[in-house]
């Protein structure tokens, strides 16, 4: 373990305001001030040692869908919200959907949301559906059915996964541009983190508290009062979908179709790799220990029971 590095209390007050800059992004749906923001950082990094497969129960495994991406719990609802890219991740072909799908995995219907193209991480604040769409944030209102703006971050090159905090703030990753972008509360948009740190910016989540985002070969923790980062694992694996069990453990997966439980100490081994069937951007239901998993190119929901 290292030690942290503290900078002493000025130097972090003149790194916070010295790198505030303004600018402004257009565009045809909304006209937004964006700003980018670049925060001091606490580095503890810890390696978890690999440990041996514990086992999940698979109990469903549901077709239909065309190439699922992100799965999103709507508590209000209870429903699950399935993003299909139904095409390439990162072509504008207007042919990716949102699929509402029962708690079993079943197909409902489709989301009446036109000129979608590669959607993939989604998250709901209040009754609101955000969609991270290649370079856009599509908002849908989930009450009305109705998209109620989009937002195009400047700098935006592959949005990927989104998370809300307890204040409805959404976070979304950027795994190109390596870099975080927040829509607060009231609307704005801010570019928050853009450095090494978050190069390969991939699954984020809700932690508590706080938002946690799994980036290249580790999971960061991000305190929204302040920004401030802490690297809380590196990883044997370059982690995709991120979910927050408690404040010891974090359930990552990688592509590959692999699921971990992930502490500082030890890295277990959930869900082993299926031959062909990816884990993407998975829904996470603590109190029944239930895994939604995507599964990309194998085209189907699967639904596990898991031992946490």
């Amino acid at each position: 373990m290292k030690k942290k590095h503290i900078l002493p209390l000025a130097t972090l007050l003149l790194i916070t305001f010295s790198a505030l800059m303004i600018t402004s992004c257009r565009s045809k749906n909304s006209t937004n001030n964006q700003s980018k923001i670049v925060f001091p950082i606490d580095k503890y990094e810890s390696e978890p040692t690999p440990t041996n497969f514990v086992g999940a129960r698979l109990l469903a495994s549901n077709k239909g869908f065309k190439i699922p991406e992100s799965a999103t719990l709507d508590t209000r609802n209870n429903y699950i919200y399935v993003s299909n890219i139904n095409g390439e991740p990162d072509v504008k072909d207007s042919s990716g959907y949102i699929t509402r799908v029962m708690l079993s995995g079943e197909i409902i219907d489709t989301l009446p949301i036109a000129n979608l193209n590669a959607p993939k991480g989604m998250t709901i604040a209040g009754q609101t559906l955000y969609i991270a769409d290649i370079d856009r944030i599509v908002v849908y209102n989930i009450e009305s059915q109705s998209v109620t703006k989009i937002y195009q971050p400047e700098g935006a090159e592959f949005l990927n996964d989104v998370a809300s905090d307890a204040d409805n703030n959404v976070y979304v990753s950027d795994t190109k541009a390596g870099c975080v972008f927040k829509i607060s509360q009231q609307g704005d948009l801010q570019k928050l983190f853009a450095d090494s740190l978050c190069a390969g910016a991939n699954g984020i989540c809700r932690a508590d508290a706080k938002i946690a985002m799994a980036a290249a070969d580790r999971i960061i923790t991000i305190d929204p009062l302040n920004a401030r980062r802490i690297v809380f694992a590196k990883l044997h694996f370059t982690p995709d979908g991120l979910k927050y069990h408690n404040d010891s453990t974090f359930i990552a997966s990688d592509f590959l179709g692999n699921i971990f439980a992930v502490t500082q100490k030890e890295c277990r081994l959930l869900v082993n790799a299926r031959e062909g069937v990816n884990a993407a951007d998975f829904e996470y239901l603590p109190q029944q220990n239930i895994l939604i998993v995507p599964t990309f190119f194998n085209n189907s929901i699967d639904i596990y029971e898991i031992g946490l």
